[in-house]
């Protein structure tokens, strides 16, 4: 079973979960942005929108309550199946393309993947906070890909 160990307090866990919480519309809306949904039948466009509207909103709802629920020091996220690990990562991925699309839009990829060169005490402190979850998720990203599929990241 895939799971996640985290060096935070329950505390920060409790910041970060009701975090989550806030930005889930987002992100479930760039999911579907991003997922072009075809729009020549109107009805079938609708349909897929919403269903993954409420789909991306699970997910996200999923990782709010893991990060919520999890316990021991260091913290343990136990992800009962690989379904559900992959339903994390799904939900981890679409939060830091939205932070991506709505916060960080005017900052150039490769500059925002080297995180630590952002860590200017003169940007505003939501924006840093930003960061340091975009930062934080990109770990928890390629902890999940390494324990789901170690062979690809060789």
């Amino acid at each position: 079973m895939p799971e996640i160990r985290l060096t935070m307090t329950r505390e920060a866990r409790t910041v970060l979960s009701d975090l989550l919480r806030l930005i889930a519309p987002a992100a479930s809306r760039v999911a579907v942005r991003r997922a072009r949904v075809p729009d020549e039948d109107a009805d079938v466009a609708s349909y897929w929108t919403s269903a993954l509207e409420e789909h991306a909103s699970e997910e996200a709802r999923l990782l709010a309550s893991a990060f919520a629920g999890a316990q021991g020091d260091p913290a343990v996220i136990m992800l009962r199946s690989e379904a559900q690990a992959l339903a994390f990562l799904r939900a981890v991925s679409s939060v830091r393309l939205a932070l991506r699309e709505l916060v960080f839009s005017d900052i150039p990829d490769s500059r925002l993947e080297a995180s630590e060169e952002l860590d200017d005490e003169s940007l505003p402190s939501e924006k840093r906070h930003a960061i340091a979850c975009y930062a934080c998720f990109g770990l928890l990203q390629q902890s999940l890909v390494a324990q789901l599929s170690p062979e690809s990241l060789d």
